[in-house]
């Protein structure tokens, strides 16, 4: 399974793509995202998702895609019912992302190589990874998701 999301926010299974629905369950992804492997607090995600115009219903809201979201990956990776992709936990939701699937962490890997090959003079070396770390951008990143989620992270991207 590879996460994607320097670009639309969007999940592949291979050589297709998931459906996600639209913005929020792709924001609530992106979230998940940022955070792999660690629990999200329902909150945290509802301030994400609607920042201070939250509806009454924001956390049955989150429940639901979070439901949508588990049925989509579940399909999609081979998983032991001890270890789903996405678990609830008492305080929120855990996204457990493996080595590897998440373009941002190939990224952060591919520019780290970079910078290690410059400092000892690679220059050849230093380019084919930044050429590599680079190709791994497909348009603005978190396209799709809220512009919560895009207005507190992609200044750090």
């Amino acid at each position: 399974m590879e996460f994607r999301i320097l670009g639309p926010v969007e999940v592949c299974d291979g050589a297709q793509r998931l459906d996600l629905g639209g913005s929020k369950p792709q924001a609530l992804l992106a979230v998940l995202l940022l955070h792999a492997n660690q629990v999200v607090s329902t909150d945290h995600l509802v301030d994400q998702l609607w920042g201070e115009a939250s509806p009454p219903t924001a956390r049955n809201l989150v429940q639901v895609y979070v439901s949508r979201l588990r049925q989509a990956l579940h399909r999609s990776r081979d998983d032991s019912p001890a270890a789903p992709v996405l678990a609830t936990r008492s305080s929120g939701y855990l996204l457990r992302v493996e080595p590897g699937e998440l373009d941002l962490d190939r990224f952060e890997g591919l520019a780290a190589e970079a910078r290690r090959a410059t400092a000892d003079g690679d220059l050849k070396s230093a380019a084919e990874r930044w050429r590599a770390a680079l190709a791994l951008w497909r348009g603005p990143a978190l396209a799709g998701a809220t512009s919560e989620v895009r207005r507190t992270v992609v200044p750090r991207l």
